[in-house]
């Protein structure tokens, strides 16, 4: 029973070894995949880039004339870099930006690598002219194939500078939301200069009025009823009375009477 379990423990024991073994190994080519990016990057790929971006004609031809095959090829013939040209294309399109607004690269620090399924990020700080930037790369985690996948060159800027930038833009997309409002507004004005007749006449208007307006020839009506028949009554008393005129009294209304 004893030899038994001594078997047990000393497989058990081979196969730690050996798992532990194949980690050492895995880490060991791990590392060596993080050291030739970032040799890649920080002596070969910052100086190529940075020196197509200040001078297009860096490898004798402007590289904006260059096929994306060719700018490709180009790079890998000299300094070795494997990458697509499309990606290339962009990472000068950025660096050139980064220039504008930090101004050229006086120096960089140590890279650092992280790695992040098949890629490896590595990034640069970097002093600048007129401030700081950050330099990123991604290149493919592959030891026979350490192709560049990307390059970003970033400026720096502080807090101050990032919400006064934030609030400008909102200001300018403000802006522009009320000129575009105006400017619909008096397009729609236009609209009844543009029909030729102006403004119709509103029909809740127009019936209002003519309601008015018979009621005010009812009203002139009833009044020139009344007085004839005040008058009709006055000549009546003035009989009655045996008077010569109605200057003796003054009829002041009339009244019907209904009769049951």
């Amino acid at each position: 029973m004893k030899k038994f379990r001594i078997v047990i423990l000393s497989v058990l024991l081979g196969l730690m070894l050996c798992a532990c073994g194949e980690e050492q190994q895995d880490s060991q080519i791990q590392q060596m995949r993080t050291d030739l990016v970032c040799k890649i990057a920080g002596n070969y790929a910052i100086d190529t880039i940075s020196e197509m971006a200040q001078n297009p004609a860096y490898f004798v031809a402007d590289y904006t004339e260059l096929t994306y095959d060719e700018l490709a090829q180009a790079v890998l013939d000299y300094p070795g870099i494997r990458t697509d040209g499309y990606v290339l294309s962009n990472a000068i399109s950025s660096f050139q930006k980064g220039f504008e607004e930090a101004g050229a690269i006086v120096s960089w620090g140590e890279p650092v690598a992280t790695v992040d399924g098949n890629e490896i990020i590595v990034d640069f700080e970097c002093v600048c002219e007129r401030r700081y930037a950050d330099i990123e790369f991604i290149f493919k985690n592959d030891l026979s194939d350490p192709q560049m996948l990307s390059a970003t060159f970033n400026a720096r800027y502080t807090m101050a500078e990032k919400m006064s930038k934030a609030g400008l833009n909102t200001l300018i997309g403000m802006g522009t939301v009320f000129v575009m409002l105006i400017v619909i507004s008096f397009i729609i004005s236009l609209f009844g200069l543009f029909s030729g007749h102006g403004k119709k006449p509103d029909k809740t208007e127009e019936g209002i009025n003519k309601a008015v307006e018979q009621i005010e020839k009812n009203e002139n009506a009833e009044l020139a009823s009344n007085a004839e028949l005040v008058a009709v009554i006055a000549a009546a008393i003035a009989a009655y009375e045996g008077a010569e005129n109605t200057s003796g009294f003054v009829v002041r209304s009339v009244k019907k009477i209904k009769r049951q």
